[in-house]
């Protein structure tokens, strides 16, 4: 019998300890197909300004981060470095915090994207460079110029690959809490005016004029139509179904 990659036998040791013992995971139990390692840093809380922030990698996460960071002092205490880090996660979050979340108090939030752009953006973020390349190459059909093709990748999602990773895994399946109880989901596409809204609700102004843009920009949406063939479209409309039902979105290629 071969063995358990080392995340899954983390996941399955520690998430009913967690799920236990943690007034959020309680609440909230994380229950789903990606790995609590991977959704314990999805959740951004400020006792401060009274917000919760499901972070989703791949849905202007770095923005949006750099944005709350801006308006906000507040930092975790051992917070490492970085916008994405000096929130409160919820394993530390207490039983009032939580219960809050329930409440006017507290403004309850996330971004989302276009999945054919998010998987896109994935493929071109953290497959074609940097150290997950490396990772997964071994799983990827090469082309000509020795790169995964994008249709590789995608094949790679559909055998086994899809929740192996938070940036590429469904937004659906990153989600913290029920649908039902985010006050706003904002969505990439118009990302102006929804942060201006969440930053009224937050802190009571008007928000900046302009939002600042961070991170490692990739036009994927300039891209679907190149990247994109018949097959890929079908296993990206299979394999996020749920996603793009739940927010939305068109299952037809823009």
């Amino acid at each position: 019998m071969a063995s358990l990659p080392a995340h899954d036998l983390r996941d399955r040791i520690a998430r009913p300890g967690v799920n236990a013992l943690t007034p959020f995971f309680r609440k909230y139990p994380c229950s789903g197909p990606c790995s609590l390692f991977h959704m314990i840093p999805r959740g951004a809380f400020s006792p401060d300004d009274m917000f919760f922030y499901n972070r989703i990698p791949k849905a202007a996460n770095t923005t949006v981060a750099r944005i709350l960071s801006e308006h906000s002092s507040y930092r975790r205490p051992l917070a490492g470095e970085g916008d994405k880090h000096r929130w409160l996660r919820p394993p530390y979050m207490s039983r009032a915090q939580v219960a809050a979340l329930e409440s006017d108090a507290v403004f309850t939030f996330t971004v989302v994207r276009n999945p054919f752009t998010r998987v896109l953006s994935s493929y071109q973020d953290k497959i074609l460079r940097g150290p997950r390349m490396e990772r997964w190459k071994h799983m990827l059909e090469l082309d000509e110029n020795g790169q995964p093709s994008f249709l590789s990748f995608c094949r790679f999602l559909d055998q086994g690959g899809l929740y192996r990773d938070a940036h590429w895994a469904p937004q659906s399946a990153l989600m913290l809490l029920p649908l039902d109880k985010f006050d706003h989901i904002c969505k990439v596409e118009s990302l102006d005016a929804d942060l201006v809204t969440a930053v009224q609700r937050i802190w009571g102004s008007d928000g900046p004029a302009e939002l600042p843009r961070a991170g490692n920009p990739t036009n994927a949406e300039e891209k679907l139509r190149t990247a994109y063939c018949d097959k890929s479209e079908a296993l990206i409309r299979k394999l996020y179904a749920a996603d793009f039902a739940a927010f939305g979105y068109s299952t037809e290629l823009l």
